[in-house]
């Protein structure tokens, strides 16, 4: 949702409440990112650093 398209912001509203009517939950990203014994590779994938 971080692309800056002309109608982005206008449809975020239906998007949000779409997602969470399907049970979807929308949380921080800082909530998925695995912090400990993990790490992160370049192409953005978390490894277990075991």
């Amino acid at each position: 949702m971080h692309n800056g398209a002309k109608y982005t912001a206008d449809a975020l509203e239906a998007v949000i409440i779409g997602l969470q009517d399907k049970g979807y939950e929308l949380v921080p990203i800082s909530q998925l990112i695995y912090k400990d014994k993990y790490h992160m590779k370049a192409d953005g994938t978390q490894v277990s650093g075991e």
